[in-house]
Protein backbone atom coordinates (compact mmCIF):
# COMPACT_ATOMS: atom_id res chain seq x y z
CA UNK A 1 0.00 0.00 0.00
CA UNK A 2 1.52 3.39 -0.61
CA UNK A 3 0.13 6.78 1.49
CA UNK A 4 0.97 9.87 1.08
CA UNK A 5 1.34 12.26 4.18
CA UNK A 6 -0.70 14.94 4.85
CA UNK A 7 0.11 15.97 8.39
CA UNK A 8 3.50 15.68 9.39
CA UNK A 9 3.25 17.86 12.87
CA UNK A 10 5.62 16.86 15.29
CA UNK A 11 7.27 13.97 12.70
CA UNK A 12 10.43 15.33 11.94
CA UNK A 13 10.89 12.02 9.51
CA UNK A 14 7.76 12.71 7.82
CA UNK A 15 7.74 15.21 5.13
CA UNK A 16 4.43 16.63 3.89
CA UNK A 17 2.91 15.32 0.44
CA UNK A 18 5.76 12.37 0.10
CA UNK A 19 4.54 8.76 -0.30
CA UNK A 20 5.40 6.07 2.17
CA UNK A 21 5.00 2.26 1.77
CA UNK A 22 2.77 0.36 3.96
CA UNK A 23 5.36 -2.10 6.31
CA UNK A 24 2.29 -2.99 8.36
CA UNK A 25 -1.45 -1.90 9.37
CA UNK A 26 -3.61 -2.07 12.36
CA UNK A 27 -7.18 -0.86 12.95
CA UNK A 28 -5.45 2.43 14.48
CA UNK A 29 -2.03 2.66 12.55
CA UNK A 30 0.48 2.31 9.85
CA UNK A 31 4.35 0.99 10.14
CA UNK A 32 5.69 3.35 7.14
CA UNK A 33 9.40 3.44 5.94
CA UNK A 34 10.23 7.10 7.01
CA UNK A 35 12.89 9.40 5.48
CA UNK A 36 15.52 8.24 7.69
CA UNK A 37 14.90 4.24 6.02
CA UNK A 38 13.42 3.64 9.49
CA UNK A 39 10.22 1.90 10.42
CA UNK A 40 7.72 4.51 11.74
CA UNK A 41 4.65 3.97 13.47
CA UNK A 42 2.04 6.36 12.77
CA UNK A 43 -1.64 7.36 13.22
CA UNK A 44 -3.93 6.55 10.26
CA UNK A 45 -5.25 10.51 10.60
CA UNK A 46 -1.49 11.58 9.06
CA UNK A 47 -2.03 9.83 5.93
CA UNK A 48 -4.15 9.36 2.65
CA UNK A 49 -4.23 6.34 0.61
CA UNK A 50 -2.92 6.53 -2.45
CA UNK A 51 -2.49 2.98 -3.93
CA UNK A 52 -4.33 0.36 -2.36
CA UNK A 53 -3.67 -3.34 -4.23
CA UNK A 54 -3.73 -5.18 -1.19
CA UNK A 55 0.00 -6.67 -1.99
CA UNK A 56 0.63 -6.09 2.06
CA UNK A 57 -2.49 -8.79 2.85
CA UNK A 58 -1.77 -11.03 -0.07
CA UNK A 59 2.20 -11.19 0.99
CA UNK A 60 0.93 -11.58 4.65
CA UNK A 61 -1.04 -14.45 2.89
CA UNK A 62 1.72 -16.22 1.25
CA UNK A 63 3.79 -16.20 3.74
CA UNK A 64 1.61 -17.79 6.48
CA UNK A 65 1.07 -20.61 3.73
CA UNK A 66 4.84 -21.05 3.45
CA UNK A 67 5.69 -21.23 7.08
CA UNK A 68 2.61 -23.98 7.49
CA UNK A 69 4.54 -25.79 4.51
CA UNK A 70 7.57 -25.65 6.54
CA UNK A 71 5.97 -26.45 9.36
CA UNK A 72 4.65 -30.01 7.73
CA UNK A 73 6.96 -31.02 5.48
CA UNK A 74 6.06 -29.30 2.47
CA UNK A 75 3.25 -31.72 2.58
CA UNK A 76 1.71 -29.91 -0.12
CA UNK A 77 4.50 -28.90 -2.25
CA UNK A 78 5.19 -30.87 -5.46
CA UNK A 79 8.29 -28.63 -6.30
CA UNK A 80 9.59 -25.21 -6.34
CA UNK A 81 12.64 -23.45 -8.13
CA UNK A 82 13.87 -19.36 -7.31
CA UNK A 83 15.00 -17.78 -10.15
CA UNK A 84 17.86 -15.31 -9.18
CA UNK A 85 19.23 -12.06 -11.08
CA UNK A 86 22.51 -11.77 -12.26
CA UNK A 87 23.61 -9.85 -8.86
CA UNK A 88 22.39 -12.94 -6.79
CA UNK A 89 19.27 -11.53 -6.10
CA UNK A 90 15.82 -13.51 -5.56
CA UNK A 91 13.63 -12.17 -8.39
CA UNK A 92 11.41 -15.01 -8.29
CA UNK A 93 10.00 -17.95 -6.49
CA UNK A 94 7.70 -20.26 -7.99
CA UNK A 95 5.94 -22.76 -6.14
CA UNK A 96 4.10 -25.92 -7.76
CA UNK A 97 1.35 -27.25 -5.27
CA UNK A 98 -0.15 -30.85 -5.19
CA UNK A 99 -3.63 -31.24 -6.19
CA UNK A 100 -5.56 -33.88 -4.73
Amino acid sequence: MILRCIDNNLCSSLTLNKEYYVIEETSDYYVVIDDLQNETTCRKSRFVVVEDNDLSKKCKATINELSFQLENEFKDIKNFSIRKNSKGEIKEIIVKFKYE
